[in-house]
Parts: C-alpha cells; sequence; structure tokens
C-alpha cells in the first residue's frame, strides 16, 4: 500500500485535498480552502511527473500565495456589509408587538414578528392583552416594551355642548 501511495503521489494530494475540504466545511473560514489549493497544485504538478520535491514546494509556495494574497481580499468581500446594518435582535428595537398576555415590570407575553417572547414593560406602564406595544429594548430572551403610540380621537358630535 505504501509502495502505491509511493508511485502515485496524486492520491495522496487528492485524498489531503478532501481532507482540508470538509475541514473548510466546518470552520468557514477559508484557511483549509487555501491550504485545499495548494494540496490540489501539488496533485497537478504529480500528475505531470514531476519529482516528490518539487511537488511540495509548488504545493507550499501556492498555499502561502492563496493564504497572503487570496484569502484576505475573499473574507473582504464575505464580510462587506453596511456599518449601520441591524441583524439579529438588535433590529428588533422599534418593531411592533402585539400582547398575549398582560405586560408589566414583573411578568407577560408578546409576539413580535411571528415569535412569543417574554416581555416586560419598559417602565411602570400595565399593558393588556390584545393591545399593541412597541419594543424599547431586548435583554436575552426577553423584550422590553412600552405602549404604542395612538391618537385619541374626540368624537364632536357626542360631545355635549
Amino acid at each position: 500500500m505504501i509502495e502505491w501511495f509511493g508511485e502515485n503521489l496524486w492520491a495522496a494530494w487528492l485524498s489531503l485535498t478532501f481532507v482540508l475540504l470538509v475541514l473548510e466545511v466546518f470552520m468557514l473560514d477559508l484557511l483549509f480552502l487555501m491550504l485545499a489549493a495548494g494540496a490540489l497544485s501539488a496533485m497537478t504538478v504529480s500528475l505531470a511527473g514531476g519529482p516528490g520535491w518539487l511537488q511540495v514546494v509548488v504545493g507550499s509556495v501556492t498555499a502561502l500565495l492563496m493564504l497572503g494574497a487570496v484569502r484576505p481580499i475573499a473574507l473582504k468581500h464575505l464580510k462587506k456589509s453596511p456599518h449601520d446594518q441591524l441583524t439579529n435582535v438588535d433590529r428588533m428595537t422599534g418593531m411592533e408587538a402585539q400582547t398575549i398576555e398582560t405586560v408589566t415590570a414583573q411578568s407577560g407575553l408578546a409576539e413580535v414578528d411571528g415569535d412569543t417572547w417574554t416581555a416586560r414593560s419598559a417602565g411602570e406602564y400595565r399593558i393588556e392583552p390584545g393591545m399593541t406595544a412597541v419594543v424599547d429594548s431586548v435583554d436575552g430572551a426577553t423584550v422590553y416594551l412600552r405602549p404604542a403610540p395612538s391618537i385619541q380621537w374626540n368624537d364632536p358630535q357626542g360631545q355635549e355642548a
């Protein structure tokens, strides 16, 4: 078996490439992908009939160039997003919530964006079930709510003169 790998180093390089690609799937930081490119280039030299020392040199140089030149650019493009873009719970501040239970400073439940959250009032408010509220902040799995602004319309017909 060892003799076969010695005569067919391309198979060893191909195996190393697959191992590195599997590691990349779990790590997702492009490090093992760049090393896999180096192993793939060494495999190419092996298939072209190059000696073992040349395979190692070409694979190492390719991997180093990929790590030094390609990876930083690729990471920059992958992580490109506006600096003020809110994600996850940060985007919830200001969203509308529907109360499921009475929300006080000690207890309550509310639905925000289709998900049920433990809710607390963000002040000395009592928000009754079914009322609309606004997310003031999020702490862990608890949303802090304040009553949604509403307009109290006065019925001019109902007023006594």
